[in-house]
């Protein structure tokens, strides 16, 4: 089993599902596995599957990165996934067109069509802090070091609160509040 997927399945779970999409020429193409039955119950993840073959890049670091990105929501039914597929396909297609990463703080406007939940416009790229410490990155076969960087759904209110007040204390806010960021009902922080 490939180093990646097992590092994912230890965590999220069992692979259930992938998503192929189409391919481009000299880039890794669109790949997502959906997973279900992980640490965390009735949680539904997804998590690109090869986005970390592309060395991206940040505007403030002047080194490349490689990442996967991972979604998840209390969803056993599945009612959110095309929302997160959409999300995750739009958010590889950004990475392989501007060649440049989201990091931890990073917010992301959505197009209309691929929004997460009426309510979330936006995904905010945070540590994935749900999960034990080292689930953050993983090194591959390759010898990369692969980070993990969780999409949150955010509203709004949220975004503008990270534009103004800065992630640092938007993070800060979310640990006095302690919301359930899988929670697609839940309310805006800000």
């Amino acid at each position: 089993m490939p180093v990646l997927i097992d590092h994912l399945e230890r965590r999220l779970g069992r692979m259930t599902n992938s998503w192929r999409g189409d391919s481009r020429p000299g880039l890794p193409t669109f790949n997502v596995g959906g997973f279900a039955d992980g640490v965390i119950a009735d949680t539904t993840s997804y998590a690109t599957l090869g986005l970390s073959k592309l060395p991206l890049h940040h505007p403030s670091h002047d080194r490349h990165f490689f990442v996967e990105l991972i979604a998840a929501a209390h969803d056993p039914a599945g009612a959110f996934r095309d929302s997160f597929l959409g999300a995750l396909e739009f958010m590889w297609t950004r990475s392989l067109n501007s060649r440049e990463v989201v990091l931890r703080g990073d917010v992301v406007s959505l197009p209309s069509e691929v929004m997460v939940a009426s309510r979330f416009s936006f995904l905010y790229a945070a540590l994935p802090v749900y999960y034990d410490d080292a689930f953050k990155s993983v090194v591959v076969e390759s010898g990369d070091e692969v980070a993990v960087v969780w999409l949150v759904p955010i509203t709004s209110s949220e975004a503008k609160f990270v534009a103004e007040r800065g992630w640092k204390e938007f993070e800060q806010e979310l640990v006095k509040i302690d919301p359930d960021l899988l929670d697609m009902s839940r309310q805006a922080i800000a």
